[in-house]
């Protein structure tokens, strides 16, 4: 499901803080009761960084999002963006990120290679706060 963005949203993203404030926003648009559950999204960069689409690719239950390489990467395909940013959310707001984060993490990025798609980031995110994997040289 592609993200709806405004004029303000789609801007060049230079830090974590970028990404985290757009996507804050997004996720709280979300109904209490939507925001109880993992969300996981997929930003798309052009070449200078701009944002060119945040698609969200599972929504999941509350402890877990089912996410697909493939899902991750055909839009991304499609649009031709050589760059993309993965967020998702803990309901819990416990930021730290999972086992089962860092694997799909590691995954995605190895498949990122293959197709000559970079992944710059990826965000777990809160109403209050975020944990970038780029920060803490997790990529």
């Amino acid at each position: 499901m592609n993200v709806r963005l405004t004029k303000d949203q789609k801007i060049e993203i230079g830090s974590p803080e970028d990404i985290y404030s757009i996507m804050q926003q997004i996720l709280l648009r979300e109904s209490r009761i939507g925001r109880e559950k993992e969300h996981f999204w997929v930003i798309g960069l052009a070449t200078s960084n701009k944002i060119s689409y945040i698609e969200l690719v599972s929504l999941g239950s509350i402890s877990t999002a089912i996410v697909n390489p493939l899902e991750i990467f055909s839009l991304a395909v499609r649009k031709k963006s050589p760059k993309i940013i993965l967020v998702h959310n803990h309901p819990s707001g416990n930021l730290k990120p999972s086992l089962a984060d860092k694997d799909i993490t590691n995954n995605i990025v190895a498949g990122g290679k293959t197709l000559t798609i970079e992944v710059l980031d990826h965000l777990v995110i809160s109403e209050e706060s975020y944990y970038s994997f780029a920060e803490h040289n997790l990529l």
